[in-house]
């Protein structure tokens, strides 16, 4: 997909970077992301995504779009209350990038169905496990990202690497690595940080360059102003991956 002499102008400081270049922002251009979850790390994630040039996005979230959500989802403004968050971030996602196709979706069962055709599934919220087994089923690389306080965590999988399945559930509660749900708490800046990280997940993903957080979870600590990683290993008896 060719760049148009406004994308290479918009996008020049991206093309300059020897990882990216012409043919990285193309890839870019062409790739397909679903982000599932508009809330904090969603919102930042999504609005990161469209200003980098991603092509396609799809934007999932049922829920409806509450005050308390415009102290930390910045996809998100005031005139677009009762909206769902999906129909809301799609307005400042698309201002963003006006060349991008953007589709939201708002239907609470759709998820699984609609990884199906994304390059790439970005998941703060929903169902986690059904979310890891249609990006199994379909060959997409997926990133999840969770935030609860000032801590939260980001896990990426690729076809045949460890999958959530495999983190281990005391593992993804220390991190903060769950879904976010109604009335989940986050302070905004620390969700920023985890939904950009994520994003830059989702790029080094589709760009194929750096070293993914597959194998392993980041973890991150706004408090303390640190991270750490914790290894990931395959298991062979994992619900969701282990007969893959």
């Amino acid at each position: 997909m060719t760049l148009t002499e406004q994308e290479i102008l918009r996008y020049s400081r991206h093309i300059i970077l020897p990882e990216v270049g012409g043919r990285g922002q193309q890839r870019i251009k062409s790739a397909s992301v679903l982000v599932a979850g508009l809330g904090a790390a969603g919102s930042a994630a999504a609005l990161y995504l469209a200003a980098a040039g991603v092509g396609r996005l799809t934007l999932w979230d049922p829920a409806p779009l509450a005050e308390a959500d415009l102290a930390r989802a910045i996809a998100h403004d005031r005139a677009h209350l009762g909206l769902s968050r999906a129909a809301s971030a799609r307005g400042k996602v698309t201002a963003i990038n006006p060349d991008a196709d953007v589709l939201a979706s708002a239907e609470p069962d759709a998820l699984p169905g609609l990884v199906n055709g994304h390059q790439v599934v970005l998941a703060t919220a929903g169902d986690w496990e059904a979310v890891q087994a249609a990006a199994l089923r379909t060959g997409a690389a997926a990133v999840f990202a969770g935030v609860r306080g000032a801590a939260g965590a980001v896990f990426a999988h690729r076809p045949g690497e460890p999958c959530l399945g495999c983190v281990p559930p005391e593992a993804r509660e220390a991190a903060g690595l769950q879904p976010e749900e109604g009335g989940g708490c986050a302070v905004a800046a620390a969700a920023g940080v985890v939904g950009i990280a994520a994003a830059t997940e989702a790029l080094k993903l589709i760009l194929g360059i750096g070293a993914p957080l597959t194998g392993r979870l980041w973890a991150y600590d706004g408090w303390a102003a640190g991270s750490r990683e914790v290894p990931v290993t395959r298991r062979a008896d994992c619900a969701l991956c282990g007969r893959a």
